[in-house]
């Protein structure tokens, strides 16, 4: 460690904790879990009926918020990496997941321009 790097260090330990990769796996494994209750909620007020404006709604919200809890995540593995599991989560698999959020939320709630949409 360098000088540098040491007189960061208690600054970096209370700002990242002890293992910072530790703790950014748990925080992906809890986004993870939010992802898989929203699907299940998405599925029974989404596809197995006609969703609602008010389902409309949450379902944006929600899908806002993993969106941006996502990103915040890639940022932190970015920065730190991520621990090796046995759930088999990678940066890139984190990454995949966000890009299927975010093209799910293209998908429900924005338009496709109409030039766009003739070609369907």
């Amino acid at each position: 460690m360098t000088a540098l790097e040491a007189q960061w260090s208690p600054v970096k330990a209370i700002i990242l904790g002890e293992d910072p990769q530790l703790r950014i796996f748990a925080e992906v494994s809890v986004w993870y879990k939010k992802i898989e209750l929203f699907r299940k909620g998405e599925d029974d007020r989404m596809f197995s009926q006609e969703p609602t404006p008010e389902d409309l709604a949450v379902h944006k919200s929600l899908l806002q918020r993993l969106i941006a809890d996502g990103q915040h995540l890639i940022q932190l593995i970015e920065q730190v990496g991520m621990p090796g599991n046995i759930e088999g989560i990678t940066p890139e698999s984190a990454r995949i997941t966000l890009e299927a959020l975010q093209a799910d939320y293209r998908g429900w709630h924005q338009p496709m321009p109409p030039e766009h949409a003739r070609n369907y």
